[in-house]
């Protein structure tokens, strides 16, 4: 894509096609490390591990994520990197971004509730809101997020001039689907004084987690009504990236954990990893 010359330049629409080129390789660079940092790890816990639920989200979130942010990074600078962006163009690669981050937040969510199910050890009271708060965000994620992006005006580099008040919503939806989320790992914060190995991670993990995604998102929305400038790489380019590297770490922290008060023999006919980890549960608050 050519760029105009320099005399009809707007010097400040290059300045911020720079710093959206930038700020995504950035994004890219951080969750590149983290993925270095974490692979001897990720062989060792997850791809000598059986397939399993936990597995395939792992794997989801952290390989999703970088063809993701690989693509993003190609798109701000080549195609996108022009002062002269069509508005369809703008809102197919706003729709691009946030169909992603919506699938990572969705993955997130899964492992949070399966971990907040494994606390209390299959409760089917508990399962069915879990379930309800699922079905909750992802209804809301699909009626909203589409009128965030198709109704709102773009100026010639791609970001929107506008912030629509579904955003509000949106951000009411997160907080009410994740403060539950809070609300039932702080209940079993006893196990966690008890010395359970599995639920001090939970509850650790579960809290920081909400706390993250929470703020995260208050965060976000008031820049975007403050400013009535959404940048993609400010609003998805970085909680692409963050929401992948904490649901892979959640998942690691996880699968570390070796059981140590159960039967050698028990726990190889396990099926699954929350399995286990309810039979770790049950056997640490026994024992108590």
């Amino acid at each position: 894509m050519v760029l105009p010359k320099p005399n009809a330049i707007d010097y400040k629409l290059v300045e911020n096609l720079s710093l959206r080129k930038w700020s995504t390789l950035a994004s890219l660079a951080v969750l590149s490390w983290e993925y270095i940092l974490t692979s001897r790890d990720e062989f060792r816990h997850i791809w000598r591990r059986p397939t399993t639920g936990v597995k395939i989200t792992y794997i989801f979130s952290r390989y999703f994520a970088i063809i993701v942010q690989s693509i993003n990074f190609y798109l701000v600078s080549g195609p996108l990197w022009s002062v002269d962006i069509p508005d369809t163009v703008c809102k197919q690669w706003f729709m691009f971004l946030i169909i992603a981050a919506c699938c990572l937040m969705a993955a997130l969510d899964v492992i949070l509730m399966l971990r907040i199910y494994a606390l209390y050890l299959k409760d089917i009271r508990i399962a069915v809101l879990l379930v309800l708060l699922f079905c909750a965000q992802i209804a809301a994620e699909a009626v909203l997020s589409p009128r965030t992006i198709l109704d709102v005006p773009f100026d010639c580099i791609c970001d929107t001039t506008e912030t629509h008040p579904n955003i509000i919503y949106f951000c009411i939806f997160v907080w009410v689907t994740h403060l539950p989320l809070g609300i039932l790992t702080v209940a079993k914060r006893n196990l966690a004084q008890l010395g359970v190995p599995v639920a001090r991670v939970v509850t650790r993990d579960g809290i920081w987690i909400v706390i993250l995604v929470c703020s995260l998102f208050s965060a976000i929305i008031p820049y975007s009504f403050i400013s009535q400038v959404s940048k993609a790489h400010v609003v998805f380019g970085w909680p692409i990236s963050l929401l992948s590297i904490t649901c892979c770490r959640m998942i690691m922290n996880m699968l570390k954990l070796r059981p140590t008060t159960l039967d050698p023999e028990s726990t190889a006919s396990v099926s699954s990893d929350i399995d286990m980890h309810i039979l770790q549960v049950r056997s640490g608050a026994d024992g108590m």
